[in-house]
């Protein structure tokens, strides 16, 4: 079954924008984002850190663009972002049970749960 194009236009644009904001925070204001996360404060290492994430959080931004434009071509990317938004809820959740950081980190790595599962659909959907 074909998915519908404006769905996975709709679905994928939405993605990249959601990707791109979380980069562009990650990019340009680390600090005052591990700040309202609870996530404690800033040091030279994990400002870096914040700057990697951000980078890859923004490649995966330009790769959801890419899958909205042309889904045939670039299909193989929805498998890796749904995978590597798979990741996120163990990256956010293991810390969070293990007593490290607050709850807000795990309950926001829950939107790439569900983008995760819509990839997933799509991806099945469109065999």
């Amino acid at each position: 079954m074909q998915a519908d194009s404006s769905y996975t236009r709709l679905l994928f644009s939405f993605a990249a924008l959601f990707n791109l904001a979380v980069a562009l925070g990650l990019l340009t204001a680390s600090a005052q984002i591990g700040a309202l996360l609870n996530l404690g404060p800033a040091t030279a290492g994990s400002v870096v850190l914040s700057n990697l994430s951000g980078a890859f959080v923004g490649l995966f931004a330009y790769a959801y663009a890419r899958v909205a434009m042309d889904p045939q071509r670039y299909r193989v990317y929805v498998e890796l972002g749904a995978i590597g938004k798979m990741l996120v809820l163990p990256a956010a959740g293991i810390p969070w049970a293990m007593g490290y950081i607050g709850w807000e980190l795990p309950l926001l790595a829950c939107g790439d749960l569900l983008f995760a599962l819509l990839f997933w659909d799509w991806l099945r959907r469109t065999r």
